[in-house]
């Protein structure tokens, strides 16, 4: 099973994504040119979203409230915000084992 790679800079988010992993026997990886900043995820979305072999990857984005609709506009699949992705990582990282 491949690793879930993660794009976060905020070590408190880094901290729940692995504890939560790790409860499930997920293996993760940090993204190399993870910055964290908005641009950057933006076009590493892009970049999935072209190759053929990544383009059927899940990109799951994680935001300030009010940031919500303008990420869903540029290509991230599923956009919540900060709290909602804290209460629902441990879902949304189970569905990644099948």
């Amino acid at each position: 099973m491949a690793p879930v790679v993660y794009l976060v800079r905020d070590l408190v988010f880094v901290s729940k994504i692995r504890e939560a992993a790790a409860r499930l026997g997920l293996e993760v990886e940090r993204a190399a040119d993870a910055s964290g900043r908005l641009p950057e995820a933006l076009e590493a979305l892009r970049r999935l979203a072209a190759d053929p072999l990544t383009a059927r990857v899940r990109a799951v984005g994680f935001v300030d409230h009010e940031q919500v609709e303008a990420m869903a506009a540029r290509g991230c699949g599923t956009v919540l915000a900060k709290g909602r992705f804290a209460s629902e990582l441990p879902a949304l990282l189970a569905a990644c084992r099948s």
